[in-house]
């Protein structure tokens, strides 16, 4: 199998993926196929929030899958803002030369470059991140069982200076896009459900109040870069399953909003930590890739469907039903890093398929260590298998 990244659509054997294999335009980019690597925390920082060379390691893999845009998972805006202690931060300018070098070593291998950003909330775990719980209003998640603390006025100012110094150090890093998670019940989600966002402040109440903290990054970013938001993407929940919660129709008017500032795509997820069973009930019933083709109905920027994609077959099944300009896996690409090349060179029946085991997921173990269970499948600090010559498996 040949190691390029960059398929050459002239050798594709399976013509039934000729869409999936296409030319998609991103915002100002072009990528060379329908295929997104999604975001994959895989909690290998240093325990001060630097790269390591096993994440630039994971990452550059991802890349050589050929995958058209490698997203990289929830990079932390600020001091209390990560899941755990060993997640990445961006933003002060001492993370730029790892953050550069993970960069470079993305898209040295022909694919895009996405870095997605986050700031964990009111769904936070002090016992994981050694920080304080904060959130828009008081919140405890069941499954954590810790109060989140109302954020002050001034606490709010400082984490929107956050989320606007990250955007301006990621580009300047050389990502080629910056993703806002504004899903699974993250701060940013939270200011804009009134499930978690009961503030009586200009940061609560209606939907203009709600969306403020957005207006606020905004502004703060274009002082610096007015084309900055041309080189962002944002995932939004298509149902929180809870009374309260974002939904497609909900998220209109910031998706009118981001996309008068220029946002480059949209990624459909969906649910909080607290509705994790309805989430994956949705997501194998095929709910996902509805929300996202209502999405398609009025968004203007390409829309990315994920959720369970387990093939290049599947993703041409929502290509072609229209419900995606791009799609999205992430766990496939674990277990076998070679999904892609395989089913191009017409070699699907070697695909090692994803067991859906949930290793790969850290924040689920009590040791918080990120693996694959295929003998085959992408390993920390494991070189066995390469993306080099013909697979024979």
């Amino acid at each position: 199998m040949p190691a390029q990244s960059v398929l050459n659509t002239t050798e594709l054997v399976d013509k039934t993926l000729s869409e999936v294999f296409t030319p998609v335009q991103i915002g100002q980019h072009l990528s060379t196929n329908r295929i997104v690597c999604s975001p994959i925390s895989i909690n290998l920082a240093d325990d001060q929030g630097f790269v390591t060379d096993e994440i630039i390691s994971f990452y550059e893999t991802m890349g050589k899958s050929g995958a058209g845009l490698v997203t990289i998972g929830a990079t932390s805006v600020s001091p209390e803002g990560g899941s755990t202690a060993n997640g990445m931060k961006v933003g002060p300018a001492k993370f730029e030369p790892g953050l550069r070098r993970l960069a470079s070593a993305v898209t040295d291998t022909g694919a895009l470059c996405s870095l997605q950003i986050f700031h964990v909330g009111a769904q936070g775990n002090t016992a994981y991140s050694g920080q304080p719980v904060l959130g828009p209003s008081p919140y405890t998640c069941p499954d954590i069982g810790i109060e989140a603390r109302e954020l002050t006025i001034l606490e709010i100012e400082r984490i929107e200076d956050d989320f606007a110094a990250a955007i301006i150090s990621a580009h300047r890093a050389g990502f080629d896009f910056v993703e806002l998670h504004l899903g699974h019940g993250y701060l940013l989600h939270e200011f804009l459900a009134p499930f978690f966002n009961r503030r009586a402040d200009e940061y609560g109440g209606s939907v203009e109040n709600r969306m403020r903290i957005f207006h606020n990054i905004v502004a703060k970013v274009k002082l610096h870069d007015a084309m900055a938001f041309t080189r962002v993407g944002l995932r939004i929940s298509g149902n929180d399953y809870v009374d309260g919660g974002m939904a497609i129709e909900a998220n209109r008017p910031l998706v009118e909003f981001m996309e008068s500032q220029g946002a480059a795509y949209w990624v459909v997820s969906a649910g909080i930590y607290e509705t994790a069973p309805q989430k994956y009930e949705n997501m194998k019933n095929g709910n996902y890739y509805r929300y996202a083709e209502q999405l398609k109905s009025y968004a203007e920027s390409v829309v990315i469907a994920q959720g369970g994609v387990r093939d290049a077959a599947a993703a041409a099944i929502i290509l072609n039903n229209g419900q995606g300009d791009l799609v999205g896996m992430a766990q496939a690409l674990i277990a076998d890093p070679n999904v892609l090349k395989k089913a191009f060179y017409g070699q699907a029946e070697k695909i090692l398929p994803c067991v859906e085991c949930g290793r790969c997921r850290y924040i689920k173990r009590k040791d918080l260590m990120f693996d694959c269970v295929r003998p085959e499948g992408y390993h920390p600090s494991h070189s066995k298998w390469k993306l080099t010559g013909r697979a024979s498996s």
